[in-house]
């Protein structure tokens, strides 16, 4: 949830309104009111995108968690920060829509799910 929140207030902020301080922290609630009560079609979208990322990393989490997911689950570096994550994803993520441009028709957060899983596998343990 640190890369969504992250990722989120990144969106927020690049658009020019990173009155809210957030560096290595997951965003609090306070963070979120200040996104959400912005009048601003910009802020509005952030609000909006942050709380559905949230929701799906939610549901994506429990089928994970419920093992109904191909490849395991993933393992994603802690110290990895939200642009480094963005880079890795979107990578793999215009690679994989120029090979199955189908895929544009998939659920995001299962597509981001699966990349996340491909590229920062979990280590077994022998």
């Amino acid at each position: 949830m640190k890369q969504i929140a992250f990722a989120a207030f990144a969106v927020y902020a690049a658009m020019g309104n990173a009155d809210v301080a957030f560096g290595d922290e997951a965003m609090t609630a306070g963070d979120l009111q200040q996104i959400c009560i912005g009048s601003d079609a910009r802020s509005k979208s952030a609000c909006q995108f942050y709380i559905l990322g949230v929701t799906q990393g939610i549901s994506l989490g429990m089928s994970v968690a419920d093992g109904k997911t191909d490849g395991g689950r993933p393992c994603v570096p802690p110290a990895l920060n939200g642009s480094a994550l963005e880079l890795a994803v979107k990578m793999k993520l215009g690679q994989d829509l120029m090979v199955y441009p189908d895929d544009r028709k998939l659920d995001a957060s299962g597509l981001i799910g699966a990349i996340l899983v491909s590229t920062f596998p979990c280590r077994k343990s022998n």
